[in-house]
């Protein structure tokens, strides 16, 4: 009899483990659906709301002619900088605008609308369309093809166009005036010593002058640039850079260089300081320094060799 009973009770025991172990597997497989169908759900929103933002993209209309822009100044841009009412828009590449840019300003990359892209225009647009009713001040390159591009977007949403304005002269002319007054990512440093300068002659680049596939940049003081200058160069004011601003450096190269692959001559006053501050900006910012090259002796020494090849 006790035997009976004692497998009666084992078997009593033995079922309701297996109906513990049983009902613990049923809730574990419960979550598990509950959560894969949240999965599920939050996946299949997020594509609704991606397909519905596609289709209201394509129902916006490109215009059937540029959308006339009306300009800001870089002074009364400053001016009106970080003031109520004001949102500055970057609508430069997304890397050009993460290297360096206007204090507060923000990113929309309309690189795309720019490359013909309209539709990829209104869906990067539409946000600030959405959550903005400021003044906009666009920045682009030089305020030209960027900058119409957003304004043809920003017309097709319907934002109020009163209140849309171009920066004159895009981002360059900002560097140019405010060169001390840019944001630069953090990433890009100052290296911890002088970056070592290659030096071509003023015969080498007598030679070189006008030649495909180089461009001379004159980082002297631009006033000093429009006094003279070796025909072709192209101004790049350094002297902040020159005077410890590497920031302001960084801004003056980055638009100067943009898109450009060339081997540089570095004409500065006396192939030193100048150019110094220049070599190292570059190479901060990851240009091919086999490329770069320092005049030997600067403008000093091409206006003794070349006094008849100076430009005005």
């Amino acid at each position: 009899m006790r035997k009976m009973t004692s497998l009666l009770l084992a078997a009593g025991m033995t079922m309701a483990l297996l109906s513990g172990c049983g009902g613990g597997t049923e809730a574990k497989e419960t979550t598990a659906a509950q959560t894969t169908a949240a999965e599920t759900k939050a996946e299949e929103t997020t594509a609704a709301e991606s397909k519905e933002a596609e289709t209201k993209a394509a129902e916006v209309k490109a215009p059937e002619k540029d959308v006339e822009m009306q300009y800001m100044s870089v002074e009364d841009a400053h001016s009106n900088l970080g003031k109520d009412g004001y949102t500055f828009l970057d609508v430069r590449k997304a890397e050009d605008h993460k290297t360096s840019c206007v204090p507060g300003s923000v990113g929309v990359d309309m690189d795309a609308a720019k490359g013909g892209d309209f539709q990829a225009g209104v869906t990067a647009m539409q946000p600030i369309v959405d959550e903005h009713d400021d003044n906009l001040v666009i920045i682009c390159y030089s305020g030209k093809s960027y900058a119409q591009a957003t304004t043809n977007v920003l017309s097709a949403l319907g934002y109020d166009m009163s209140k849309v304005y171009t920066l004159e002269g895009g981002y360059k002319a900002w560097t140019k005036a405010y060169a001390d007054e840019v944001e630069v990512a953090q990433e890009i440093k100052a290296p911890e010593k002088d970056v070592e300068m290659q030096y071509m002659t003023v015969e080498e680049a007598a030679e070189k002058a006008g030649a495909d596939g180089y461009t001379f940049f004159d980082v002297r003081k631009a006033a000093d640039y429009a006094e003279g200058h070796i025909p072709g160069a192209v101004s790049a004011d350094m002297d902040a850079a020159k005077e410890g601003d590497f920031n302001a450096g960084v801004s003056t190269m980055q638009v100067a260089t943009r898109d450009m692959d060339d081997t540089l001559v570095l004409v500065c006053y006396s192939g030193k300081r100048y150019a110094q501050a220049t070599t190292n900006v570059l190479s901060a910012l990851g240009y091919d320094m086999s490329k770069v090259y320092t005049l030997e002796g600067g403008f000093t020494k091409w206006s003794e060799t070349y006094p008849d090849q100076i430009e005005k």
